[in-house]
């Protein structure tokens, strides 16, 4: 079925391995058993998949290989999975179509299934290119104008071959397109993880095409306005007003898939899933995001100790303290929707702290509320005690201004301490939301939200030095 693989059965698993691979059918058999596994380094594991990684020398030259193993731990799967082909399959399967249309990708070197009545697991073997990173990891970090011009035209030209070629990936990010340097071709750029991928016989048609370009559009952070311009002038093939047409519709697309993640953020914040989880010990309930270190983040409640402050700042992190004498008629549930709304704002992408953890105290009344602040910030108002100079915040202020209409409106109590200032190298400023209560989401035009956005950060600023003519 797939040219150049070949069938062998391993112990209890029927595996499917590329003939110039074969040397890896005796590491294979070491696969079966994640529990004590010794070839295994395990990186990440839940109730539904683990993902691990070996080493091994052949012919003089080490490799890396990366090891996906799916688990179907429910009845409900193991029932759906017997009239269903195996994810490690499918996964196998579109990755080797998508490489016989021509689309640059890494085909795994073998996939195996473990089929039995009601018991299944299926295992996908992935050849880990060195010295590669996520496109993310490349716009973080770095790069030289040339670099990042040179691969925002491959990235619009891979996208829009993938698009041509009837790709449909769910999970369509930055996360998806891995760079390296390839001896031959320089620098390389590939899609990969094709985990939640169809693919059809036509090519996308636009408004699939819009939708997938509005998933990546929500990490416009990491680019400028030309940056973005270059990616979409390469993926039009460089017709500009094709181009244009397509920036607005992506930009309408992108407001409705951030609120639809914020709708989905506000549910999975209290809930066990892949983002978060729930922890419980003698002294705290609550629950936290994943990628934070559950130890750092008592060590901080830990070192606060009794305190009678509102607002605590300690390395980097921002602890809302709520007690009764904070609100009245203050529960565990309305202080519950303080942290699920923090993730939905969060979610819809405006500039606000990571909230990372919410716990209550057992043995008190209290509640907290951990997020992380970005380096460089302080309070409006202790940046315009601190500044001679005031009128770069405002740039800042309209920028703000612009990002948050599409989805709510600043509340009327919203003050200067609400409001946090970030200074970066280049000496520009942009603005955090700090108080996760000071917004409101609501479904009212932009253009209305705009007017009461703006007004507010006017009678904001007539309480300092800076003219709001200036605004």
């Amino acid at each position: 079925m797939f040219k150049g693989y070949i069938s062998n059965t391993i112990g209890r698993i029927q595996w499917t391995i590329h003939t110039q691979n074969s040397f890896l059918i005796p590491y294979l058999e070491q696969i079966e058993g994640t529990a004590n596994n010794t070839l295994l380094k395990i990186l990440r594991e839940d109730r539904y998949k683990v993902i691990g990684e070996f080493e091994i020398t052949h012919a003089n030259n080490t490799e890396t290989y990366l090891v996906k193993v799916y688990k179907y731990p429910h009845l409900s799967q193991k029932i759906k999975y017997l009239f269903k082909q195996t994810r490690a399959f499918n996964e196998f399967k579109t990755t080797y179509i998508a490489a016989m249309k021509g689309i640059p990708v890494e085909v795994p070197v073998a996939y195996g299934e473990q089929k039995g009545f009601l018991s299944k697991k299926s295992y996908l073997v992935i050849r880990k290119i060195k010295h590669s990173r996520t496109l993310r990891e490349f716009f973080r970090s770095a790069t030289s104008l040339k670099e990042r011009m040179d691969i925002l035209r491959k990235f619009g030209k891979l996208a829009k071959d993938a698009h041509r070629a009837g790709i449909k990936q769910d999970d369509f990010s930055l996360d998806n397109f891995l760079v390296y340097n390839d001896e031959i071709f320089g620098e390389k750029l590939i899609l990969i993880d094709f985990e939640r991928v169809s693919i059809q016989t036509m090519s996308l048609r636009e408004k699939h095409r819009v939708w997938y370009l509005a998933k990546l559009n929500r990490a416009k952070q990491y680019f400028t306005n030309t940056e973005r311009l270059r990616f979409l002038l390469s993926y039009t093939d460089g017709d500009f007003s094709y181009c244009k047409r397509l920036a607005r519709q992506i930009e309408m697309v992108t407001i409705h898939i951030q609120i639809k993640d914020a709708k989905k953020f506000r549910k999975q914040c209290v809930n066990e899933n892949r983002k978060f989880s729930i922890f419980k010990n003698n002294k705290f309930y609550g629950y936290y995001r994943k990628n934070y270190h559950i130890e750092t983040l008592i060590k901080l409640l830990d070192t606060i100790g009794k305190t009678d402050l509102d607002i605590i700042y300690t390395n980097q992190f921002q602890i809302f303290h709520f007690t009764e004498n904070f609100s009245t008629g203050l529960n565990y549930r309305n202080i519950t929707r303080v942290w699920m709304h923090a993730n939905a704002l969060f979610a819809l992408r405006i500039n606000v702290p990571v909230p990372a953890c919410f716990f209550k105290n057992n043995s008190s009344k209290e509640w907290f509320l951990i997020s992380e602040v970005p380096e460089n910030c302080t309070s409006l108002d202790k940046y315009i005690d601190s500044c001679s100079d005031k009128s770069p915040v405002m740039p800042a202020l309209s920028m703000f201004v612009k990002q948050i209409s599409p989805f709510g409106n600043l509340s009327k109590y919203f003050n200067t301490k609400d409001l946090l200032v970030q200074v970066n190298e280049n000496k520009r400023l942009k603005c955090y939301l700090g108080n996760y209560n000071s917004f409101n989401i609501n479904h009212l035009s932009t253009q209305k939200n705009r007017t009461v956005n703006t007004n507010a950060i006017k009678q904001l600023l007539q309480y300092t030095a800076i003219p709001t003519s200036l605004f």
